[in-house]
């Protein structure tokens, strides 16, 4: 394996200029440069601007999504898409417009509406990926993590570490939405994202 590895080719490529806070272009730097990619290296002199800039520079948009928009269509999924194994939960993820389409409202938070019919419940799992829940309106549904149950209602604000069991269980008669907000993308990104299913229903 060594061997195929050591016949790609080198995805580094650095150039010599004339810039501010760069070492002056000479044949001899170019030479030096030519080393760094044969051996994957790359400098930061070269890097510094981009990797750790004066201010930050979000890939993310403003956006505004309307929560009389979103429990609209989330009422909509209520008719027409089931809770339980499979997609376990129904929530709908807001897309922010920079980022191509991905399910993601910022580079580091997925956020979603969820959305849970009156006497549904959303099966038990747990994850990596730390969560919170904000309720906008309503009552009625109880959260249960590691088999403590909170009720959930107007304008509470219910943060979860990651890898604890929970699941949800609409007792109202009427539905009910909050605010998911996970740090799937961070997640993602270091390759730490882990999922296991706990059981079909809770005691």
């Amino acid at each position: 394996m060594a061997a195929v590895i050591d016949t790609l080719p080198s995805p580094v490529r650095l150039q010599a200029v004339a810039a501010p806070g760069q070492p002056e272009p000479t044949p001899a730097l170019s030479q030096l440069y030519r080393g760094f990619e044969e051996e994957l290296l790359v400098p930061l002199w070269t890097q510094i601007g981009s990797l750790m800039p004066p201010h930050p520079r979000s890939k993310a948009a403003p956006h505004l999504w309307r929560w009389e928009r979103l429990k609209q269509l989330a009422a909509e999924a209520g008719q027409l898409v089931p809770v339980g194994r499979g997609g376990e939960r129904r929530a709908i993820a807001l897309a922010n417009p920079a980022l191509g389409g991905q399910p993601y409202a910022t580079p580091t938070l997925w956020a979603a509406i969820q959305y849970l019919m009156p006497g549904e419940h959303a099966p038990e799992h747990r994850h990596t990926q730390n969560a919170f829940r904000f309720v906008v309106e309503g009552e009625g549904v109880w959260t249960v993590v590691n088999g403590d149950a909170v009720r959930m209602a107007r304008g509470d604000f219910l943060p979860q570490a990651g890898w604890n069991w929970h699941a949800h269980h609409n007792a109202a008669t009427e539905p009910m939405a909050w605010i998911d907000g996970l740090d799937i993308p961070f997640a993602y990104y270091t390759e730490s994202q882990f999922f296991e299913h706990g059981r079909d229903q809770l005691s």
